[in-house]
């Protein structure tokens, strides 16, 4: 296969965290995670989040102290489907 010249600077676009550019995906992803963190409360549990400097985010479960971390929004509805919630 061959490359083209200007494949490797595109990859750094698509790699690099929420810009203006992503708005719109930043806030569906806002939306979509509010969504089922207002579904997980519905089921006794608390969804977390948090962001690193490099736009990166992990994503956990909380009840009664038990803690199930979800690497990705996707598999926070997964687990709200395990626990008998919509997504």
């Amino acid at each position: 296969m061959i490359q083209k010249e200007n494949a490797q600077p595109r990859n750094a676009e698509l790699s690099a965290p929420n810009q203006g550019s992503d708005s719109a995906t930043a806030q569906a992803d806002d939306k979509a995670f509010a969504t089922l963190q207002a579904q997980f409360a519905l089921r006794g549990h608390q969804l977390r989040c948090v962001t690193s400097p490099n736009g990166t985010q992990a994503f956990w479960a909380e009840r009664w102290g038990l803690v199930r971390y979800l690497p990705s929004l996707h598999d926070a509805a997964m687990f709200l489907t395990q626990i008998g919630g919509r997504a």
